[in-house]
């Protein structure tokens, strides 16, 4: 079985890797179908189990619907002047979301000449989308494991509990693809190669200010293993990961910059962001007050910090697992610093474990540690992940008024 494997991989590579990926799209959407079936009306539909594709527009797909209605300045869009309650409050609004994703599919309404409507489309292109994506974590984790292991680091991925968005019209796809094509370059020291990646994840999701954080980490191990001579670092590559970090930062700020300049408030992006904190109308950006805040409100202040406490020793000892330290230097550090971002600003909610998919790796890693393993292990981690899918899908899909489980 494992030789007729390896002889296929090394003829079409992409073969399996598509045929794996197939599968945990089907699982996915009969996930999706069954929780259309138990969906009453709600705040999008007003009638009980809806279609498939009305399905998948809800949530946060309405916003990106919105971005690619409208634009800058329109109604539907981007807004000139930030929404405020009676109190100056600043509300919900576009500006929380990137454009990357609704512009592309408009762009491909152009393909379809326009017959083809946003529902549809958006969760379309994502679908595909979600196969070069596979193809890219494939090729990821080849750099490090053999294609045993990568093929099922690719299935655990497909088949982790948040994974359906994937085909639905979030920016979630396209954002890890971009974030997993910069990763394949630096991983290679390829740095010019890495850059147009990175540009596109500027404009798609958040996490770019976590990537240079991982850049800088990477030019300073690689200076310490350098002067211990374990490592060639010449002065040539030492620049040009310097200019990548330093790219990368920047990056990490032209969304807020581009707010602030359409809406003349230079905070326009961290408020817009800052509303979705309903239980405090008058939050403010403060490090690690969203996790604190989520442990005192169930546990209590005492309790409360112990859990953050937790959280951090959790974080850290999976950094130092043998699977996750056969990562090598590269992707141990995106993690790293990808979970600080997500400690230092995040509000921890429902919507952590979509949240948390740009740490794919670690679905490497986890194929990596059963490698040794009878195969019926990973069987039933498959088959684990399956259930987290459908209890997912009911939690966080599902709406039901009112609702404070968003996926």
């Amino acid at each position: 079985m494992v030789e007729r494997l390896t002889a296929l991989l090394a003829k079409r590579w992409w073969l399996p890797v598509v045929l794996v990926w197939a599968l945990t799209r089907i699982v996915s959407t009969i996930g999706f179908l069954w929780a259309a079936s138990i969906q009453g009306p709600s705040f999008w539909y007003p009638y009980a189990n809806p279609a498939y594709f009305d399905f998948l527009n809800i949530w946060d797909v309405e916003w990106y619907h919105r971005i690619f209605d409208g634009g800058l300045g329109t109604a539907p869009g981007y807004p000139l002047q930030l929404p405020t309650d009676g109190n100056g409050v600043v509300l919900q609004n576009a500006w929380a979301f990137m454009p990357g994703f609704p512009l592309l599919v408009r762009l491909l309404t152009f393909v379809t000449l326009g017959f083809v409507s946003w529902a549809p489309l958006a969760a379309t292109t994502s679908l595909v989308l979600s196969f070069a994506l596979a193809l890219m974590i494939f090729k990821v984790f080849r750099l490090r494991f053999d294609a045993k292991v990568s093929l099922w680091g690719v299935a655990f991925f497909g088949l982790w509990c948040a994974s359906p968005v994937l085909q639905a019209g979030y920016a979630e796809t396209l954002g890890i693809l971009v974030l997993a094509g910069g990763l394949y370059f630096l991983m290679q020291h390829r740095y010019l190669a890495a850059l147009p990646w990175l540009v596109g994840l500027s404009i798609t999701r958040p996490g770019m200010i976590s990537f240079a954080a991982a850049l800088a980490g990477m030019w300073l191990v690689r200076w310490f293993k350098n002067r211990k001579g374990t490592d060639e670092f010449p002065t040539a590559e030492r620049w040009r990961l310097a200019a990548l970090t330093a790219a990368s930062a920047l990056l990490g700020l032209v969304w807020p910059i581009i707010a602030w300049i359409a809406t003349g408030r230079a905070d326009a992006y961290t408020v817009t962001e800052l509303a979705w904190r309903t239980y405090d109308p008058h939050a403010h950006l403060a490090l690690l007050d969203g996790w604190f805040a989520l442990g005192a409100s169930i546990w209590g202040e005492y309790w409360g910090s112990m859990f953050v406490v937790l959280v951090v020793l959790l974080a850290a000892g999976v950094l130092f697992l043998p699977s996750v330290k056969a990562l090598g230097n590269e992707l141990r550090l995106w993690i790293a610093a990808y979970f600080l971002y997500l400690f230092l600003v995040f509000n921890p909610q429902s919507s952590s474990w979509r949240i948390l998919m740009p740490a794919f790796p670690l679905m490497a890693a986890l194929a990596f540690a059963t490698r040794k393993s009878r195969p019926w292990v990973r069987w039933c981690i498959a088959v684990a992940l399956i259930l987290t899918q459908f209890v997912w899908l009911s939690i966080c899909w599902v709406y039901v008024n009112p609702d404070y489980t968003p996926p």
